[in-house]
């Protein structure tokens, strides 16, 4: 009899950790979608405040170097803010690195900047995707920064 005592226990203990985990997975699920929810809001307020940073609308391209050769990257500017950043050409890139390095135009996107970090273990391919996004973003605001 103590024998199915002691499994009985077992059983109960593992039935409460799984319900435990299924809590904490419900919890966390919440939470992500509310944050998301918030960043969203955010966002929209910040671009319905009213023109944003970048000077002149259009869709413009900048090309950088990255790891296994030029990156372009095209940045849409609508009312004065980023509304879409595309990869449009890494065709020298190698395939692993580049799938690595494709979230930053999200990135890029929420931070309104391409003044982000890379993606580690994709430095040099991240660092050619966001020179291209701020060539593209010079080229918005009238060309090349001033050298002094």
């Amino acid at each position: 009899m103590s024998r199915y005592r002691f499994v009985l226990a077992k059983a109960l203990a593992l039935a409460a950790v799984i319900a435990i985990l299924a809590a904490y997975d419900s919890w966390a699920l919440g939470a992500a979608e509310a944050d998301s929810a918030a960043k969203e809001q955010m966002a929209a307020a910040l671009v319905s405040s009213g023109p944003g940073p970048y000077a002149t609308d259009g869709v413009f391209s900048g090309t950088a170097e990255g790891y296994g050769g030029p990156v372009t990257t095209q940045v849409t500017v609508e009312n004065g803010w980023i509304t879409a950043v595309d990869i449009v050409d890494a065709s020298l890139e190698d395939e692993a690195w580049l799938e690595m390095a494709s979230v930053l135009p999200a990135r890029i996107l929420e931070a309104q900047t391409p003044s982000i970090d890379v993606v580690s273990g994709a430095t040099f391919t991240s660092t050619g995707i966001l020179n291209g996004a701020t060539e593209a973003l010079i080229e918005s605001m009238g060309g090349a920064p001033d050298a002094g």
